[in-house]
């Protein structure tokens, strides 16, 4: 299979600390990949590299073919790249099924003229009451997103994500925030989500093992900005390393 994230040497320094140290990584099309490490390993500034938040001091992002090193977020996002994020971005101000709608509507028409938008509103109409049901917001669509608890907020950022129809989702921390209940359900609901697109490409960051045995089926480990260990969940939360790392550490972030 080819592969729709590569990145050659990326490495990334802030005023001349290195954060990321020569990292080479390939992601599959359709593969579940997560990024763990313990605080300050560099995993949530690789993570930021490949959604195009931050740019690179040396080496290349490719993105399904593309050379996108140097395209900002907005632009990785129009090629197919969706994101959540620890603390969901939302539209306050709007309801919960304005909110999907707006990003179904941003899926729908990538590539296509702002006044061309509304040409299929009868079809998104229809992507965003699947989108409702089945997250569980159908209750919730009038509520304003402002109102919502913490579980539902994430639970529409990760609709909303979801029904751009992405070629490939970036999850940062996607139980974050959440009580030991909520973050169990909403890891098995959006695992139900995404076994339902066997066909898109994840990318994760969390530091809840069960989120990552849920969800992913290759980890990679990061230390000091480098990669140094990578397995199934399996093999590397039971690995030396991953123990000696997280050996008197709260947790990644």
């Amino acid at each position: 299979m080819s592969s729709i994230i590569a990145l050659e040497g990326v490495s990334k320094s802030y005023a001349g600390v290195p954060a990321v140290k020569s990292v080479d990584l390939q992601v599959t099309r359709g593969e579940r990949l997560a990024i763990i490490g313990p605080n300050g390993a560099g995993k949530s500034t690789l993570f930021g590299t490949i959604a195009g938040e931050h740019r690179p001091t040396a080496g290349k992002v490719w993105f399904d073919g593309n050379d996108v090193t140097r395209a900002r977020s907005s632009k990785r996002a129009m090629a197919g790249m969706s994101r959540t994020f620890q603390v969901a971005r939302l539209m306050p101000s709007m309801t919960v099924r304005e909110n999907v709608f707006m990003a179904a509507l941003t899926g729908q028409h990538r590539g296509v003229r702002f006044w061309d938008m509304f040409s299929s509103h009868r079809e998104v109409e229809k992507r965003v009451d699947v989108a409702l049901a089945d997250s569980n917001l159908e209750d919730l669509a009038g509520v304003s997103a402002a109102a919502l608890a913490q579980g539902a907020r994430k639970t529409l950022e990760m609709a909303m994500a979801i029904v751009q129809d992405p070629k490939i989702l970036l999850l940062d921390e996607p139980t974050a925030g959440m009580g030991f209940e909520d973050a169990r359900s909403a890891t098995a609901q959006l695992k139900r989500l995404l076994d339902a697109r066997p066909d898109m490409t994840i990318i994760l960051t969390a530091h809840d093992m069960e989120v990552i045995h849920s969800l992913a089926e290759r980890v990679v480990l990061m230390a000091n900005g480098e990669v140094v260990l990578e397995g199934s969940p399996a093999e590397v939360a039971s690995h030396e390393t991953t123990k000696a790392l997280y050996l008197g550490h709260g947790g990644a972030s």
